[in-house]
């Protein structure tokens, strides 16, 4: 009974399970291709007796990055299954076959997609040698490796226990009433305006710009130290979210616009977002420049060339979806907000274009600041001829197109969430 009401759920909330399974594909096929790249007589990736630290740091990297990506889809797929585990709960449901449920439509999800993923790795990699051939000549062979698979599996099985464990954790800490309940937003909205700042707040505000915009300077006096020079910005763009961007917000909100009510409507819920987002963006961003300067600054092995490329592809496309499923996440939680606008006196029209007003202004605030970064850097780097325009370009490309897919993908979830 429960394997098929679980079946059947899943075909009730197909487009929420087929984005949290098309994670766990490109996760477990990106994984499985990595360890066979890393693992190679090139690179020697052993974690016993290793060749390289260089290699061995990235790995790690990357797979901590894809676990969290994991997390980030698991949480969007369960709270969005909240309010059909609490009509579980009410009609007579245990906590133990509330689990059980839950359990089931994961391990259906990952039973389907970690074969999946493998299997499309194996497609992939005699493409990516012809690529490799091509471009680069050399007799560079990705093989498939004994120790490559024990390493994917270890991982993935990893994955699967701890995603599991937080289902089961969700299932049992929550009663009917809190899953009925739309998740709070948990996060003080509330900043000091501009214009009542004491003297230390307004020292901060200046303190932080500085630190938010000093980076795009440093990148060109100094290229090779452009992750040094984001972790700074990224210490002043935490600062500037709370001391200048939110008054700023405020101040508009409060003194501006109030005779366009669709553009407040669509102010309020951006200052929301960025606020919530904003760990997300930082990951974003330092991951994003911390791989494309491997990439263009470090003389290294072809393959561990090869591996910075697909780390840097791969992890653009995977944080576009963490943020794009944490952002969900928050937008599932509008319903009530969207009633009250409703009792206002927007119709539904109105709604649907603050919406869509409000989706793509995030995305495009995402853009603009990892521009700033990586577009400056990359900027920095081909003046000094240590990057060729095009492929700055193409490396552009590489985080333009997943995040205008996630936008797109965002939109139209949104648009179809059920706001009754």
């Amino acid at each position: 009974m429960i394997i098929k009401d679980a079946i059947r759920s899943l075909r009730n909330n197909f487009g929420k399970a087929l984005f949290y399974w098309l994670t766990f594909v490109l996760t477990s096929m990106f994984i499985f291709i990595f360890f066979n790249i890393s693992m190679s007589d090139a690179v020697g990736v052993t974690f016993i007796n290793d060749k390289g630290s260089f290699a061995t740091t990235l790995t790690v990297f990357v797979i901590t990055i894809c676990m969290i990506i994991i997390f980030f889809a698991n949480d969007f797929f369960v709270k969005n299954k909240a309010r059909d585990l609490a009509v579980r709960l009410v009609c007579g449901a245990t906590y133990m076959q509330l689990a059980e449920y839950l359990l089931v439509q994961t391990f259906i999800l990952l039973a389907i997609a970690i074969p999946a993923g493998i299997l499309l790795a194996l497609i992939a990699i005699p493409i990516l040698n012809g690529i490799i051939a091509a471009l680069a000549g050399t007799g560079l062979h990705i093989t498939i490796r004994f120790s490559a698979v024990v390493m994917t599996t270890i991982i993935l099985t990893t994955v699967v226990f701890w995603t599991t464990y937080l289902n089961l954790a969700f299932a049992y800490r929550n009663s009917a009433s809190s899953l009925l309940n739309e998740r709070s937003i948990k996060i003080q909205l509330e900043f000091p305006a501009l214009a009542g700042m004491k003297t230390s707040q307004a020292f901060k505000s200046i303190l932080f710009g500085i630190l938010f915009f000093l980076p795009v300077i440093l990148f060109y006096v100094q290229p090779t130290s452009s992750v040094g020079w984001c972790a700074l910005g990224m210490v002043g763009f935490n600062g500037a979210m709370k001391h200048i961007l939110g008054p700023w917000l405020n101040k508009v909100l409060k003194d501006k616009y109030t005779d366009q009510p669709r553009l407040l409507a669509v102010l309020g819920f951006f200052r929301t977002d960025i606020l919530i987002m904003k760990n997300n963006i930082i990951l974003f961003i330092v991951s994003s420049v911390l791989l494309a300067s491997i990439l263009v600054s470090q003389q290294r092995e072809p393959m561990e060339v090869l591996l910075t490329l697909l780390s840097y592809v791969v992890m653009s496309i995977l944080l576009s979806l963490a943020i794009m499923f944490k952002y969900s996440t928050e937008l599932s939680t509008r319903g009530k907000y969207f009633r009250s606008l409703n009792h206002l006196g927007y119709t539904e029209e109105e709604c649907a274009k603050i919406k869509q007003q409000e989706v793509v202004l995030f995305y495009l605030y995402v853009f603009l600041v990892v521009f700033l970064y990586l577009g400056n850097m990359f900027m920095a780097l081909i003046l000094n001829g240590m990057l060729q325009a095009s492929y700055a370009g193409i490396l552009m490309l590489f985080i333009i197109v997943p995040m205008l897919i996630c936008c797109l993908t965002t939109l139209y979830y949104y648009n179809h969430i059920d706001m009754k």
